[in-house]
């Protein structure tokens, strides 16, 4: 009693994928399915993508996801930024904690705002 293979309709050529172990690189005999491969060599391959998917757990780590956490850490560099240069303006530069004073995007954004300060200064 052999089992016949599922034959699709669309697809009434064999897959022809090479197959491994005992027949050693021939041909695959089971039916293709329309994109010319067998349901064991990738015609059924891939589940539906984003929130459809049973494994989609909240996208963190989606292109949609990365972006918003990008923007997320730029707004964030941006404030501590503002804060170090305003109270650098007003003369507290000591309240700023020291682990924020040490970061290079607060150094740098504190030299640029002392730079323009001299420049604005008249001669």
């Amino acid at each position: 009693m052999s089992a016949e293979p599922v034959q699709y309709p669309q697809a009434p050529k064999r897959c022809g994928a090479k197959t491994r172990g005992a027949r050693g690189g021939r041909p695959c005999r089971t039916w293709a399915m329309p994109n010319g491969k067998c349901r064991m060599h990738g015609g059924k391959s891939g589940g539906p993508t984003g929130p459809a998917n049973g494994a989609w757990r909240g996208g963190k780590y989606s292109r949609a996801g990365k972006e918003l956490i990008t923007g997320l850490h730029q707004m964030r560099r941006d404030g501590e930024a503002l804060l170090a240069v305003s109270l650098d303006a007003h003369g507290l530069s000591r309240k700023l904690p020291k682990s924020l004073r040490r970061r290079t995007h607060i150094r740098r954004a504190r030299a640029e705002a002392k730079a323009a300060a001299k420049a604005k200064e008249p001669k």
